[in-house]
């Protein structure tokens, strides 16, 4: 009986890969300076790994096998289609009160690991500011999507190239804006049917980059968080269940949720489930410590694009090339 309160509990916290980008709330560089490999975490072989490894083949199949079943919501796509440029203009702002915000309230450049704490940094937050107003007012989004694929870029340098994996979306969407407000005759408008595709590969990226970086090789960054956000609900309903187990699951959710991205399985179902628990988390977070997840507004930028878009036009991880939906094939506004 208490093998089935476990396997239940696993399903039931499988959502809470909302859980925050811990990173935005600790000192990663300390803690994990101080704290890797002090205490003792799941071994690879444990049992509970290995039931969440079965639970992670078995969601992505039975999400795979939906996929096939379920019909594109045609009058969804076709309002998409229709206001594709409104769509794309509403994504736009939000991520440019992104850029803005992390500059101005969280004084960091795209990440809290690049703070703006030198006179060159601060050149690089007004720089940031400018982007974001770019972005909002419509004014050479273009050009503000070049500087904010620079930026990204310079994570690499600045951070590493795993700091860079974490934020893959971040530069995926420098290249949508890039590529959907580029001239048709342009060779960058080439990627146009890619462009949705291309977003939803690099969240699924980002979500198993961050299970790894921040639960599942470093559970210490979670476990941080843990000791000052009690976040731990599932304790309330199963007492046995640690903030250890509690980390292991939540890695594996954000897992769960990025290899479907990637795979581009129903894609809006998908997304309205993250966007449900990540607006939980943002709403938590603000009202019961004041703090708001400011790195969630990108992540709603993309799911805008999902809702109305889907899986987009293609679906590159596929062995067989997937039907072509005839609303999307005979309308001139692709993806």
């Amino acid at each position: 009986m208490k093998k089935f309160y476990f396997i239940l509990s696993l399903l039931l916290v499988l959502p809470k890969v909302a859980s925050a980008h811990v990173k935005w709330f600790v000192d990663s560089q300390s803690v994990i300076e101080n704290g890797h490999g002090m205490s003792a975490f799941y071994g690879w072989g444990s049992k509970e790994v290995l039931i969440w490894s079965g639970v992670v083949f078995a969601v992505v199949f039975i999400f795979s096998r939906l996929d096939k079943a379920l019909k594109t919501p045609k009058g969804l796509l076709s309002f998409g289609l229709k206001h594709e440029k409104g769509i794309n203009r509403i994504a736009q702002v939000v991520l440019g009160v992104f850029l803005i915000t992390v500059s101005l309230v969280w004084k960091v450049i795209l990440i809290p690991e690049f703070p703006i704490n030198s006179f060159l940094t601060n050149i690089l937050g007004y720089i940031e500011v400018l982007f974001g107003l770019m972005f909002i007012f419509n004014i050479k989004p273009r050009v503000a999507s070049l500087g904010l694929g620079v930026l990204c870029l310079g994570l690499i340098a600045q951070v590493g190239f795993v700091a860079f994996l974490e934020n893959a979306l971040l530069f995926s969407l420098a290249v949508y804006f890039f590529v959907v407000n580029s001239k048709e005759s342009s060779k960058a408008f080439r990627l146009h049917k890619h462009a949705v595709e291309i977003v939803r590969i690099a969240t699924g990226v980002s979500l198993v980059t961050l299970a790894f970086t921040e639960k599942l090789l470093y559970p210490e960054l979670s476990m941080n968080f843990l000791e000052v956000h009690h976040w731990n609900f599932m304790q309330s309903v199963f007492p046995w269940f640690s903030d250890k187990l509690f980390v292991l699951s939540t890695g594996f959710a954000e897992m769960i949720f990025g290899i479907l991205f990637i795979l581009g399985y129903i894609t809006r179902i998908t997304t309205v489930l993250i966007a449900i628990f990540f607006g939980f988390s943002v709403t938590t977070m603000l009202m019961q410590f004041g703090e708001w997840e400011v790195e969630d507004l990108v992540v709603y930028v993309a799911a805008v694009l999902f809702v109305f878009y889907g899986h987009g036009r293609t679906k590159f991880f596929h062995f067989t090339r997937p039907k072509t939906n005839p609303l999307v094939a005979n309308s001139s506004n692709r993806s």
